[in-house]
């Protein structure tokens, strides 16, 4: 039976998200344009919203001392817009993280990685030369655009 409902949930999600990163980029895209603001990152805010390391911390598919980490060293890396546009365009990711464990192993593959790049970047002082280096720099500049364009609103 879990094996069916695994199976109707991504034939029923992927369409879903595809369509949804579509307009997710075009929200980006208008964003690009629009003049930037930066607004500092409200470290409290972070830790009441639910983030994707949030959910894999109380999964325990991440230790306490990693979503630290996140919540308190990575997340001040970034700016408000970034944060939110991040908020907006994983809602759905988030909300089948919390209710499901469809994604766990995958989330917390791109988690690690994200952290891996973070704790790189924080012993060598540059960025990593890697390709999910290169995915997390795209993805946060899709985020602080869409964050630029929800701002306005």
């Amino acid at each position: 039976m879990n094996t069916i409902f695994k199976i109707i949930a991504y034939i029923i999600s992927t369409p879903f998200f595809i369509t949804w990163l579509l307009f997710c980029g075009i929200l980006a895209l208008l964003g690009a344009f629009l003049p930037k603001k930066d607004i500092l990152i409200n470290l409290k805010q972070v830790k009441q919203k639910e983030t994707i390391c949030k959910v894999l911390n109380n999964k325990g598919l991440i230790s306490d001392e990693e979503y630290r980490f996140e919540t308190n060293e990575v997340a001040i890396l970034y700016d408000e817009l970034t944060f939110k546009g991040y908020l907006f365009i994983l809602k759905p990711i988030i909300i089948m993280l919390k209710y499901t464990n469809f994604l766990d192993v995958f989330i917390s593959y791109l988690a690690f990685k994200w952290m891996e790049i973070h704790q790189y970047k924080k012993q060598h002082k540059k960025e990593a030369k890697t390709f999910f280096s290169l995915l997390s720099n795209t993805s946060v500049a899709i985020a602080q655009a869409t964050g630029n364009f929800l701002y306005r609103f």
